[in-house]
């Protein structure tokens, strides 16, 4: 079933990618100037060759007046002087931590990047987005295809890693980032988009009052380096349901861990997943096509959005560690909260804990993330309540 249309569509894959890697097939455009796609809505997205960032995202508030909602830099050289907290880019190839940076894969061990407190985040030192340059591929009104090589080795993980991001943008708003990915070597990867959004438009205000829906029963406890703990805690009747939709500011107060800041920066398991959430998923998927996992609007500018992704779990980061000392678009200083991130993935930590979700890559093996964001008035069409949604798993 699902294993299957994978490991077919992997052959395709990895031909064009041997192809790109050896006859550079694919002529590089200015890594800082963006393919713009469009829809007939007024809705648009700016992805940068560099990191395959979405650097602009305008859409339309309840008075058809479009801004952007996405945070980040006028100039897109900046996202690589080092001070950029990951905005925008896709981020591997392991999104998230790595406990002490050390995995043992088929009995060897290897080291990766230590950049976070002793453990690796997003992959390491060197993420997807920050010193990357994609390829463009193929590109028009409404999508763009880019496609990188990591090569073996890249942050001590094995394996060539061949990859390929498609933006595609519709004329129902809706903006969809299917990630696709092939190896030479038995590897793990967990690629993830990490932008950050406010819906009531850059530099306005903070999103404290955004109302959110996580498809989620669970999220996964860690230490204080936000290491998981190999455990699930129910979210019912925790500051962290957010199953009925609540404000973010609501009970964020009462999130004090992890220090110093508390707040949210949880793992949610989504789709009413559990303990037997290993079974029910083949490369770090749990079905082929997305499934709804969060809607967040602003009662302010009545911008929604539903966020569906096929990945078990989902990272909601609600802007803790922004402090009001980095300058993004237009010199803004952002503060504390003044975005949210929401990241589709494979569970933290998934490499020293069987019980998680795996995903480890093959070769004649495909990867495939999709991560999918609908936009709309949210007047017209109000967020899901209730009990979380699933459908069949694999």
């Amino acid at each position: 079933m699902v294993a299957g249309r994978f490991q077919g569509a992997a052959v395709a894959i990895a031909v064009a990618a041997v192809c790109y890697a050896s006859c550079a097939m694919a002529q590089q455009e200015d890594p800082y100037t963006p393919v713009v796609l469009r829809n007939k809505n007024g809705v648009q997205a700016d992805i940068l060759p560099i990191g395959a960032i979405i650097h602009r995202l305008l859409v339309p508030d309840k008075n058809g007046q479009a801004d952007d909602i996405v945070l980040g830099f006028d100039d897109p050289k900046t996202y690589q002087l080092g001070n950029s907290p990951y905005f925008g880019g896709i981020v591997g190839r392991v999104a998230n931590r790595i406990a002490n940076g050390t995995f043992t894969l088929d009995g060897q061990t290897y080291t990766t990047d230590k950049n976070d407190r002793g453990n690796t985040l997003h992959g390491g030192f060197n993420p997807f987005f920050e010193n990357n340059t994609w390829t463009i591929q193929d590109a028009s009104d409404n999508e763009v295809t880019l496609s990188l090589l990591s090569p073996d080795g890249t942050q001590g993980f094995p394996g060539n890693l061949n990859a390929t991001a498609t933006y595609s943008l519709s004329d129902d708003n809706t903006l969809q980032l299917v990630i696709e990915a092939t190896t030479d070597k038995t590897t793990p990867v967990n690629l993830a988009q990490h932008s950050y959004f406010n819906l009531n438009g850059n530099c306005r205000n903070n999103i404290l009052s955004h109302v959110l829906y996580i498809n989620g029963l669970y999220v996964t406890p860690t230490d204080v380096n936000q290491i998981p703990n190999g455990e699930l805690a129910a979210v019912q009747g925790s500051p962290f349901d957010f199953t009925t939709p609540r404000p973010i500011g609501e009970r964020i107060g009462a999130v004090t861990f992890p220090p110093p800041f508390g707040g949210y920066d949880h793992n949610w398991a989504l789709f009413g997943l559990g303990t037997d959430a290993a079974a029910k998923t083949y490369i770090g998927v749990v079905s082929e096509e997305p499934q709804l996992a969060a809607s967040v609007y602003s009662p302010l500018s009545g911008r929604a959005m539903d966020l569906s992704t096929n990945a078990p779990g989902l990272q909601f980061y609600a802007g803790n560690n922004l402090n009001g000392s980095l300058a993004g678009k237009g010199a803004y200083m952002y503060p504390q909260h003044g975005g949210f991130a929401m990241e589709s993935q494979v569970w933290p930590d998934y490499l020293h804990h069987p019980n998680f979700p795996q995903s480890i890559l093959q070769p004649g093996q495909l990867y495939r993330h999709i991560w999918t964001l609908k936009f709309y008035n949210h007047s017209a069409a109000p967020a899901p309540s209730g009990s979380v949604q699933t459908r069949s798993l694999p």
